[in-house]
């Protein structure tokens, strides 16, 4: 194993592999023309999709718990009966990762997650750029966040409710960008089969976390080099045989309907909830906070306004 930390920390050491989300409008810029080529309406203004992901792993000793800052209990995520860590990260619309935060254990939500991370911090501090002639970008996240300045998410409660219909309609376009990030999941786990079970007992948190970020950085790597992003090599036998006699068993990916990634929705959606967070935050947001100035709003009117509708179901 001594071979794979030395490889793990080469990675994490080589700058052109770092992963941070950039400042400059011009690179925003960039990322918000992704999904704008991906959106049907042509929404020009997301310029990432954010989401969580457990990072499945055996309950820590306590020592191991300790030693990592979370508390041991908070390594259990109630909603997949798996003990893990809530892996936070935004993609750009071909999967690559542009900034990936872990320090909270598989119990917290993904409001609290993201609003612990240095992502958080920086967009309160004015992160996302505002082009000329343009709304500010934002981040596409859904109902797991707080609608925000900086975060468009989806309208609840607002399907099969005539008088919310343009709602309906932005919740589907919306949906149509933020689902990148769960490709990205669905790529990220596809690649490297160690995330499809738990990782071995004998590897501690910290070592967990350095290897998650090698290998979002390889990821992106991936792409880079590949004319077609999501394309990724099909297992070998070996590794199947390896990973389904697993004692712990593994998760299976799942198709998706809106795109042709499978995804690992056992490791995913764990993080949907608002259990952790003080009601008197949840109020003081939305007392504080003038919807109708928000980007949601603006981009709500912009579908709204070029009757843009969400496609009927074939019968």
């Amino acid at each position: 194993m001594e071979s794979v930390w030395v490889v793990v920390e080469a990675i994490n050491n080589t700058p052109q592999f770092n992963i941070l989300y950039p400042e400059s409008l011009e690179a925003q810029r960039r990322i918000a023309a992704g999904f704008e080529n991906s959106s049907t309406p042509k929404i020009n203004n997301c310029a990432s999709a954010i989401d969580g992901i457990l990072i499945w792993t055996p309950k820590p000793s306590l020592a191991d718990a300790k030693r990592s800052g979370i508390d041991q209990k908070k390594y259990l995520c109630g909603r997949k009966h798996k003990f893990g860590l809530n892996c936070q990260a935004v993609s750009d619309a071909r999967g690559r990762f542009l900034d990936v935060s872990i320090i909270y254990g598989g119990s917290t939500s993904d409001c609290l997650t993201f609003e612990g991370s240095d992502l958080y911090k920086r967009c309160t501090r004015g992160l996302m750029k505002q082009d000329v002639g343009k709304h500010p970008y934002v981040l596409f996240g859904d109902n797991a966040y707080l609608n925000s300045s900086f975060m468009a998410t989806p309208y609840p409660n607002v399907s099969n409710d005539p008088g919310k219909k343009t709602k309906d309609d932005y919740n589907f376009y919306h949906s149509q960008l933020r689902i990148r990030v769960e490709c990205a999941f669905g790529m990220l786990v596809q690649r490297w089969g160690i995330l499809c079970s738990a990782f071995p007992r004998n590897i501690r948190t910290r070592k967990v976390i350095a290897t998650v970020i090698a290998l979002t950085k390889l990821h992106n790597f991936c792409i880079d080099e590949s004319s077609n992003s999501q394309e990724i090599l099909p297992s070998l036998e070996v590794d199947n045989n390896v990973l389904i006699n697993r004692d712990d068993g593994y998760v299976e990916m799942v198709g998706n309907d809106e795109n042709e990634t499978e995804l690992p929705t056992d490791l995913m959606y764990g993080g949907h909830h608002y259990d952790d967070v003080p009601t008197g935050i949840l109020r003081a947001h939305l007392s504080s906070t003038n919807q109708a100035l928000l980007p949601r709003t603006v981009i709500h009117n912009f579908i709204a306004e070029g009757q843009w509708e969400r496609p009927q179901m074939r019968k």
